[in-house]
């Protein structure tokens, strides 16, 4: 009676074969060691279910898979706090378009200095060239120095006119910033 019930004590092992056969045991065979296998109680409940155990290959996919997981979790978590603290810093839509349009007149204003600074630089390369002009004019050879003005002047123009186009484009980048700005507040609120 004894023996019978430290048999019905021991666990059972039940596992499928490669061809789809079910076995129970109440030892685990050591082929099977390293095979998927559930341990049973004696009420034949499983106590324990084990995985086979995993190929190199698929243990360096698992890490990839769970690092992934890790920097994508972290992303939603950075994401998060970036929606936060733009939520905090923009209660409201208005606040949105007057943070960007704030930015905007001083690109603005910076347009209008560059734009000064254009006209005065051709106001003199003008009248560099039109004393270049009124030398040649009258026979005498154009001096070096003013030469060169004239090539500095041509040179301070163009940069002048680069700055402008970079002006510009931040212009219509704040536009587009503006209208991403107040999408992203409408999503956060739900209020689009």
């Amino acid at each position: 009676m004894m023996a019978w019930a430290g048999a019905a004590a021991q666990d059972v092992y039940k596992w499928v074969d490669e061809n789809g056969e079910v076995h129970y045991s109440q030892t685990l065979p050591p082929e099977r060691a390293g095979g998927a296998h559930d341990r049973l109680t004696s009420d034949g409940l499983v106590a324990e279910r084990v995985d086979r155990v995993k190929t190199a290959d698929e243990r360096a996919e698992l890490a990839v898979q769970r690092e992934q997981q890790r920097e994508q979790a972290q992303q939603e978590r950075i994401q998060a706090q970036q929606d936060r603290l733009f939520l905090a810093a923009y209660p409201t839509e208005e606040d949105v378009r007057r943070t960007i349009e704030t930015r905007r007149a001083t690109v603005r204003s910076e347009r209008n200095s560059v734009e000064s600074l254009i006209e005065q630089s051709r106001f003199r390369f003008v009248a560099t060239v039109q004393q270049a002009a009124e030398l040649e004019r009258t026979g005498e050879p154009v001096p070096e120095y003013l030469v060169e003005r004239i090539a500095e002047a041509r040179a301070g123009i163009r940069e002048l006119n680069r700055r402008l186009d970079d002006i510009e484009a931040r212009l219509a980048s704040l536009d587009e910033e503006l209208a991403s700005e107040l999408a992203r507040h409408r999503r956060l609120t739900d209020s689009g």
